[in-house]
């Protein structure tokens, strides 16, 4: 890897109502997928029941697996070939349905029609033990109403003067205005509604019921219950990599971590791509590290 975009938290309805591509200049430049709720999406990660693979290339050459990822608010095509060897094995193994976790760029596949439809092409792919796929929801479902907070309230004053709460950050209120532009007529309130099979009462993990409110009421975020708890092995592993980090800024010349040395390392001492990959997206999401350049990281 040279460099790296932070793999964005969505549930399938957000992927599925993204059909709005932003594309860089030049041959290696990033595209994204833009959804109606601001995410701008080059990398995301998702969770649900992913079902059997069936091979769809013609070239036995040039093997493309195609299987399906459901969540509870909808079904994400997720694909795979050879030029993504890890994820095309693990594909292969899929023969019955299972929990699983899948990391890979977002694309939109237009038909003879016209019509766009975003698929997901798999980087990674594993199954998921029991707990981690209640955790990873959770991720997905703040990270939602965190963006409907925030398209709500620029909806409501969309002047400049808007200032983004803690948690939001610059490139967030622009995508989100850029969202609102390119999707006049979406209503927030319906990615909202769709959250409702993930909340689970008397769960003490899960989101309470109140972050999820009525239509009627226009709540960013609400949190009278404990926040849910993360289990030791992974803080473990996060003071793990952010001590990784911290050699390599120390040690580097312009004061940033390199990612490519920093999976090796982490490699090295049992954290797997995907595990990483995972931690720092909470790290950045929650403030701790920042990724101003692509590939380089450091702490915030």
């Amino acid at each position: 890897m040279t460099g790296r975009e932070v793999a964005w938290r969505v549930l399938a309805q957000e992927y599925l109502a993204s059909v709005e591509e932003e594309r860089g200049e030049g041959d290696k430049m990033a595209s994204y997928l833009l959804s109606p709720l601001g995410a701008r999406m080059n990398r995301v990660l998702m969770v649900g029941t992913l079902g059997p693979a069936e091979p769809v290339g013609q070239d036995p050459a040039q093997p493309f697996w195609r299987a399906r990822l459901v969540d509870a608010t909808g079904t994400v095509t997720v694909t795979a070939g050879s030029y993504q060897p890890r994820a095309l094995t693990a594909i292969q193994g899929f023969r019955t349905s299972q929990p699983a976790l899948v990391v890979g760029k977002a694309q939109l596949f237009r038909g003879r029609d016209g019509s766009a439809t975003p698929t997901l092409r798999a980087e990674e792919i594993r199954s998921l033990v029991a707990g981690e796929r209640r955790e990873l929801e959770i991720e997905a479902v703040a990270s939602t109403l965190d963006r409907i907070g925030l398209v709500q309230r620029l909806r409501r004053d969309p002047g400049p003067g808007v200032a983004p709460t803690p948690g939001d950050l610059t490139t967030a209120v622009s995508a989100a205005r850029t969202a609102i532009e390119k999707y006049p007529h979406s209503d927030p309130e319906r990615f909202r509604e769709s959250l409702l099979p993930l909340v689970v009462p008397g769960d003490p993990r899960a989101t309470p019921a109140s972050a999820v409110p009525p239509p009627t009421k226009v709540v960013r975020r609400v949190d009278p219950a404990p926040a849910p708890t993360l289990p030791r092995a992974h803080h473990a592993q996060e003071s793990l990599l952010l001590d990784l980090l911290d050699e390599l800024s120390e040690a580097s010349e312009d004061g940033y971590a390199d990612l490519k040395e920093a999976l090796s390392r982490a490699a090295a001492r049992g954290l797997s791509e995907v595990r990483v990959e995972e931690l720092l997206g909470r790290l950045e999401e929650d403030g701790v590290l920042e990724e101003p350049i692509v590939g380089k990281v450091r702490r915030a």
